[in-house]
């Protein structure tokens, strides 16, 4: 399914970075040539190495000739197939074939991922820079491309060859800086207030005012996803909840709310199946003032460093005339893993996605995403840690293109595929903050921090003065 659309995000990026876009402007697509399509299924976003296709998990055959004496090495990757989702390699050294070369002291790879980005060309360029030149021909090293968005890494070897010419070209491919969204200053269309925010199980207070519903749409437990913790709440599970969700107020005088995660003095036992922790959930499927379709979803979180203590800040669909939910679609803002479904543990792990598939079927067809270590990512501090403060997560879903944020910072854009096929727009999105556990039983759950602590969540309408740069 293809759809014949101005591109309004395609164009932000392609502009001079010094720019300022509206994002409530319709501007026309300077680039006819980059047709709008759907994401490839990541088996067809394949690398090639110096225009030769290359399977994934191999290595080019033929080494690249670098001169003798040469203190920088250049490669060409080219990603296979229309950018309509960020992807992105790490430059690598590894020891397997080296010649000459000792690569732990001898080469020099960039630190941070080297980027596709929706409005780039497939050929990026890589440079190595050696820092002890060889001059023996025959020697030579070894560089991997591991990444995410690709069907697969690739590997190649650079070699000293007398009369060998390895320059970059006289014109480079177009590759743009990340995003940055400027909505600081900007009066939210909505701005929850975490010192009198409500919640209950039903989603509806005593006198039958819709609040925030302390449970799943659907239940209490995602055992589908192996998920080992119990989303409880004092009303539903009174003799087993331990503080699930508390308003509090932190040493600067900051009102949050706490979702609270715990392994159960003893395991809990639901609809036939145990639950050794206890994981926590608030989310809006009540709230019709936080369901839209298109414009920026907001929120401030500090993340659990527990392994296994999985945050979450996402949204599913909603049928407006009815208020039902329904998955897909599903929009995952920013996730933290610590270490779930053997994901990176570490203070620096993001994840965004989309779920596609037919409305309500329950059914996903496709699911594209990314993760990354925020550290690699260009403009992130080396020494960033989403475990010790509150930080920053954003997404702004438009007609043509979602791009999720962290502290402002564009981490991934992909082309919205989440709209109905048929147009109808009896639809839209609601928020979710939770934190889920996924963990072995026999784990004793008890490093780190094990609390998600929820600061604050805004909702920006289209045109209502937020931009990205």
């Amino acid at each position: 399914m293809k759809k014949n659309r101005h591109n309004i995000g395609l164009v932000i990026t392609v502009l001079v970075i010094s720019s300022m876009v509206s994002c409530s402007e319709h501007i026309v697509n300077p680039n006819p040539e980059i047709p709008l399509e759907d994401i490839p299924v990541i088996a067809d976003r394949r690398l090639s190495i110096n225009g030769i296709d290359l399977d994934p998990m191999t290595t080019l055959e033929e080494p690249i000739g670098i001169p003798p004496g040469a203190t920088k090495a250049h490669v060409r990757l080219t990603l296979a197939g229309a950018i309509m989702s960020t992807a992105y390699v790490q430059v690598n050294t590894s020891t397997g074939g080296a010649k000459g070369f000792n690569v732990n002291r001898d080469i020099s790879t960039p630190f941070k991922y080297q980027y596709w980005r929706p409005g780039d060309d497939a050929d990026l360029w890589i440079t190595v820079d050696i820092i002890n030149p060889r001059h023996t021909p025959g020697d030579q090293f070894k560089i991997t491309f591991p990444g995410e968005g690709t069907a697969g890494p690739v590997a190649c070897f650079f070699q000293i060859q007398e009369g060998a010419v390895n320059e970059l070209p006289a014109e480079m491919p177009f590759h743009r800086d990340p995003l940055v969204l400027h909505a600081d200053g900007v009066t939210p269309s909505m701005d929850l207030d975490m010192g009198a925010i409500e919640w209950s199980d039903s989603g509806f207070d005593a006198d039958g005012n819709p609040v925030w519903r302390s449970r799943l749409s659907h239940g209490y437990s995602q055992a589908s996803n192996g998920e080992t913790g119990l989303y409880t709440n004092v009303e539903a599970f009174p003799d087993h909840a331990v503080n699930p969700q508390t308003r509090e107020v932190d040493s600067e005088g900051r009102p949050f709310v706490r979702l609270h995660t715990v392994k159960f003095e003893e395991p809990v036992v639901f609809s036939g199946k145990t639950f050794p922790f206890q994981a926590s959930v608030l989310q809006g499927s009540k709230l019709d003032e936080w369901k839209y379709r298109r414009g920026i979803y907001r929120a401030q979180i500090q993340t659990p460093s527990r392994r296994g203590a999985w945050s979450a800040f996402w949204a599913v669909g909603s049928v407006l005339s009815t208020g039902a939910s329904q998955w897909p679609p599903e929009i995952d803002f920013f996730e933290s893993f610590n270490g779930a479904y053997g994901a990176a543990y570490t203070p620096r792990s993001t994840s965004s996605a989309q779920h596609i598939g037919v409305h309500g079927s329950n059914v996903r067809d496709m699911v594209n995403g990314l993760k990354s270590e925020l550290d690699r990512v260009p403009g992130f501090e080396l020494d960033i840690d989403l475990n010790a403060e509150p930080h920053d997560y954003a997404c702004i879903i438009e007609d043509d293109w979602i791009t999720h944020f962290v502290d402002g910072k564009e981490t991934l854009q992909h082309r919205n595929m989440l709209d109905r096929a048929d147009g109808n727009t009896d639809w839209a999105f609601y928020p979710i903050i939770n934190v889920a556990v996924k963990i072995d039983a026999g784990n004793p759950y008890n490093e780190g921090t094990s609390d998600l602590l929820w600061y604050g969540l805004q909702y920006y309408a289209p045109g209502s003065g937020w931009y990205v740069q």
